[in-house]
């Protein structure tokens, strides 16, 4: 199976390193040591590389189906403790008991079906309390536009109205999909239950295609406020189903970049680091400056990119 070069896209990079600062603030609700977790790592298995060099205690799982993709994660293991599984999903998550133990899983997929929001759902009445879970679903709005109606048909259960067209642009096309997995959240864990699916962060960004992601807690309604304390003061913070942030970085060189270290952080960054630069980084005025801010609010989560000469 071929597979982009992930692990060489910013804003990929930039959604992960978010996920391991999430988890920096779920280690005040509870012992990082008594999680697993459990994720569709690719062949370059990134997500796990991370997670244990950030968070060595956290036991890890992948589940792969694809045998070729299988060999390469073998190959690319980042360390002994990670357990690979060769296996479809959905048969896994079939099997999948928590036991009260505490799981983070990534549900890191590449489309938007309905049957992933079906795992999503299924997932939720599994899982221990204090578990967190992300879901990544692409976001591509020119994907369905020239399908709508089949869009209504696969998805009106979802959809906050099952009538309307897909929005056209990005941004609008990324919020239809949080509200769908808000409702699929809803529907799974409903107001009667003693749990709930409590929103963390979500992003939407450009990966090839459009993409949306979003993390988010299943815990007791009655531990709601102590988890939202947890959270709020974090900077990507959305624990009431607000409208997605963009993840828009530019493409910036490490000259670049050490030139501009001195003026971050910074509010409203992005007059300042084009006037620090001196020039334009994008096509014109607007876009450089917007860009250059986005790169104000990442750049601690901006990975830097080098060629080794063997």
């Amino acid at each position: 199976m071929k597979h982009p070069a992930y692990q060489l896209r910013p804003n990929k990079a930039i959604d992960r390193l978010t996920l391991i600062d999430a988890l920096r603030r779920l280690a005040k609700l509870a012992d990082l040591s008594e999680y697993t977790y459990y994720g569709l790592g690719g062949p370059y298995l990134e997500d796990f590389r991370l997670l244990y060099e950030f968070y060595p205690e956290i036991k890890m799982i992948s589940i792969e189906k694809d045998e070729e993709t299988f060999k390469q994660q073998k190959f690319h293991a980042p360390c002994g403790t990670l357990k690979l599984k060769r296996a479809q999903f959905k048969s896994f998550l079939s099997h999948y008991e928590a036991k009260d133990r505490k799981s983070i899983f990534w549900l890191d997929y590449t489309g938007l079906e309905y049957g992933q929001f079906e795992d999503f759902m299924m997932l939720l009445g599994k899982v221990a309390a204090n578990s967190v879970i992300k879901i990544t679903l692409q976001a591509e709005p020119r994907e369905h536009l020239r399908k709508a109606k089949e869009f209504r048909e696969k998805f009106g259960a979802l959809m906050p109205n099952a009538s309307a067209d897909p929005p056209r642009t990005r941004f609008g096309f990324a919020y239809l999909v949080q509200q769908m997995v808000q409702i699929a959240s809803q529907s799974a864990l409903p107001s009667a239950m003693p749990a709930m699916y409590l929103p963390l962060s979500s992003f939407y960004y450009s990966d090839g295609t459009g993409m949306f992601t979003l993390t988010g807690v299943v815990c007791f309604r009655s531990e709601v406020n102590k988890v939202r304390d947890a959270f709020e003061s974090w900077e990507f913070a959305n624990l009431d189903w607000e409208k997605p942030r963009r993840i828009d970085v530019p493409m910036l060189s490490t000259k670049e970049r050490l030139h501009l270290q001195h003026c971050l952080p910074r509010q409203k960054a992005g007059k300042v680091l084009r006037r620090a630069l001196g020039y334009l980084i994008d096509r014109d005025l607007r876009s450089s400056e917007f860009k250059l801010a986005q790169y104000a609010t990442f750049h601690r989560h901006f990975p830097y990119f080098m060629k080794a000469i063997p």
